[in-house]
């Protein structure tokens, strides 16, 4: 085996732009790349050319092509952006002595220019393009009048714009699906049984791949869609439903509309049916919730997450008793006078519980725009989910006469949370707007344009490209079509490829309805390790020895406000180790490893300036810990993990029980301490008292850890219980 060692320069690999951002061949046709080769490779020679690609995605794609006696194949790989690897197999003609020789190089190809270590300006290879190009113009010029070229040549946002005709169809199709087939749900002014679960629908699978059972329509891992709405197909899930059949119907109104689309944000529907339940039946007006307390509200709010809802939903039932005289206005803008709604809420109100005719655009909503109209963006894109998806959504809403927008609203989110969910498929014949997606055309006609030829794509993006020109559409991001159409030619080509060459229309279309919208750009969690310090004591009761536990009320404002835990200190977060790092780092910083000695300081120091506020001079909360009658432990030499929407804590925790401590009648009632240079209310707590005011999950979690510990079960208190 022989080496060859040629570095491709950083300057190089950016003027080529031949393997930037997937653009594999994109300047140069296949032709091109062909005779380029043959200069630098004895004509008679049988070659296997292996390319790889990186910097690029983790995930690993193939696809292959034969052309002629030249076999080419790809493989993403995740090196860095300028390096360049080909691995290339000679099998020698029967003029070479040895049977079959092996040449390997690593970044040895190279195209013209490059050899040479020339810069070329684009227009040089504008020109390769147009030569290359011209034996093939005649197969592609039917493509012109092609939704694919449409879409691939669109440089204007108002491109994604419904007809009239178009929208009033649409508007109707849905209108018709959803009295047909919608959920059962509380908030919707239903009886139940009620059944939200989405299980198998949204969950995560590769929408190219065909289902393994063969049935069509389907890709493996996901539930056929019409069990969705027909009967629970197994006794448990029957079982997961709210069995009460006589349960009230609750009125659709402002107010329970504004509570259950609170409750939705960024919370499955099944998980909140009876977090809503509950709530209306403590809180069934406005009223009710504005005179309630706030350990009130958390106690009904703990297990949904994201409690900074239940605190603005509690300020804005306040805010209309004492300012709108309990009345919800009708219209978004007085709706958004309100503390806590905001646009999504205020069009969600006055659409389904008034009437009014505005649209209402959430994620589900963008995904349907997105599969509908061509958008190669991400849901999460503002240019997205709060402008131009709005307009959208109301071509559709107001086609027509506009009546029912409520429904219309309400039939978008539906079907975005079923047939058009992630993993829909596009093609099921159930789905409403099954003839009116643009996404499983794109992949129909894709199909078409690299059926005989998979390089062919590279020449049609290229051509698209120029007729773009230096304009672009807002609404799709940067670069959004080029390497859409890439992936989507890629991953036809490995089905087509798997499958023998017999892939269908409907395989297409599910694989091009997959790629839109795009995937949003992953942000890395905050890592942060934590050191909790929990204390305990036993106290006499009416029910015998119970046990109470000391709790810190969070701050009013920031992560977890106003929840009640177990005192806890950072030992290391990784905002603060990623502010010297430039630029950031994408991936999630693993947390370094804590030392015993590291959790002991930083749980002495929280202790430590635990200062008891209006109590004995210096009396802290280190005091407690250290008296030598106490009983501690280490609860878990293991760290536990507890995970956030954006920050995952990795907890140290230590025990303390200072049942025999002659302090602890000090702290007896309620009191204030400085917790995090801040006042804040303490209170010793029973575990039935910490249900009242709803502690958190990862409260629950270390309690029971702690529960289950040697020194806990241990202790002279509840060796007397036994």
């Amino acid at each position: 085996m022989i080496t060859v060692d040629d570095s491709i320069t950083k300057t190089n690999y950016s003027t080529y732009c031949i393997f930037k951002r997937r653009k594999l061949f994109s300047y140069y046709s296949r032709e091109r790349v062909m005779q380029y080769i043959k200069l630098l490779f004895f004509p008679s020679l049988s070659l296997a050319l292996h390319y790889s690609v990186s910097g690029i995605s983790p995930s690993a794609h193939h696809y292959s092509h034969t052309f002629g006696r030249i076999v080419l194949s790809s493989t993403r790989g995740i090196a860095h952006h300028t390096t360049l690897g080909y691995s290339i197999k000679i099998n020698s003609s029967s003029r070479v002595s040895k049977a079959q020789r092996t040449f390997s190089t690593t970044n040895l190809i190279s195209f013209p220019g490059m050899l040479k270590g020339k810069s070329r300006s684009r227009d040089d290879i504008v020109n390769d393009t147009e030569e290359s190009s011209s034996s093939t113009t005649s197969k592609n010029d039917g493509l012109t009048n092609s939704h694919l070229w449409k879409f691939a040549t669109h440089t204007t946002d108002h491109y994604h714009d419904f007809t009239a005709e178009e929208a009033e169809v649409i508007r109707s199709a849905l209108l018709k699906w959803y009295r047909a087939n919608r959920r059962k749900l509380p908030w919707r002014g239903d009886p139940g049984p009620y059944d939200g679960s989405t299980a198998g629908i949204a969950s995560k699978s590769n929408g190219k791949k065909r289902s393994n059972n063969g049935k069509k329509g389907t890709v493996d891992g996901q539930r056929d869609i019409k069990s969705f709405f027909g009967k629970p197909s197994t006794k448990q899930e029957a079982s997961e439903k709210v069995k009460d059949e006589e349960q009230t119907i609750i009125p659709v109104t402002g107010y329970s509309v504004w509570v259950s689309e609170v409750m939705l944000q960024q919370t499955r529907v099944e998980a909140v049916i009876k977090y809503y339940l509950k709530w209306m039946e403590s809180f069934p007006t406005v009223y009710h919730l504005a005179n309630a307390t706030e350990e009130d509200v958390n106690g009904h709010w703990a297990g949904l997450g994201f409690y900074r809802r239940a605190r603005l939903l509690h300020e804005g039932a306040k805010f209309v008793v004492n300012e709108l005289d309990g009345q919800l206005p009708e219209t978004v803008d007085e709706l958004l006078k309100v503390s806590g709604i905001g646009r999504y809420t205020a069009s969600a109100i006055s659409s389904i519980a008034y009437g009014r005719c505005v649209p209402v655009v959430d994620g589900n909503v963008c995904r349907v725009l997105s599969r509908l109209r061509g958008v190669a963006n991400n849901i999460k894109a503002p240019i997205f989910k709060d402008k131009i998806g709005w307009r959208l959504a109301e071509q559709i809403v107001t086609a027509g006469d506009g009546l029912h927008a409520g429904e219309v609203n309400q039939a978008m989110m539906e079907l975005g949370a079923t047939y058009c969910a992630p993993t829909g498929t596009g093609v099921d014949k159930n789905d409403p707007l099954v003839d009116f997606y643009l996404s499983t055309k794109v992949g129909r006609e894709v199909h078409e344009l690299i059926k005989n030829d998979t390089l062919a794509i590279s020449d049609f993006v290229s051509r698209a490209s120029l007729a773009r020109g230096a304009s672009s559409c807002n609404l799709c991001e940067d670069d959004g079509i080029t390497s859409l159409l890439f992936q989507l030619g890629e991953d036809i080509s490995l089905a087509q490829a798997q499958l023998q060459s017999n892939m269908s229309k409907e395989t297409a279309s599910i694989i091009g309805h997959s790629k839109f919208p795009t995937s949003p750009p992953k942000k890395a969690k905050r890592e942060e390790t934590l050191g909790v310090a929990v204390l305990s004591r036993s106290v006499d009761s009416n029910q015998g020895d119970e046990t109470k536990w000391f709790m810190v009320k969070r701050p009013s404002d920031g992560l977890l406000a106003s929840q009640w835990e177990f005192p806890s200190a950072c030992i290391w977060s990784s905002a603060t180790e990623n502010k010297s790092k430039q630029p950031k780092q994408q991936d999630t910083e693993a947390p370094p490893m804590t030392s015993k000695h590291q959790v002991n300081d930083a749980i002495s120091n929280l202790l430590a300036n635990c200062t008891v506020v209006k109590r004995p001079k210096d009396f802290n909360l280190q005091t407690l810990w250290d008296c030598p009658s106490s009983v501690k432990a280490i609860v878990n030499e293991t760290p536990m993990e507890h995970i956030f929407s954006h920050v995952r804590w990795t907890m140290y925790c230590q025990y303390s029980d200072v049942s025999s401590s002659s302090f602890v009648e000090l702290l007896d009632q309620e009191f204030t301490i400085l917790y995090g240079g801040k006042e804040c209310e303490c209170k010793w707590m029973t575990e039935h008292e910490m249900q009242k005011v709803g502690i958190t999950s990862s409260v629950k979690k270390i309690l029971s850890a702690v529960k289950s510990c040697h020194a806990y079960t241990n202790a002279p208190c509840r060796k007397r219980k036994r």
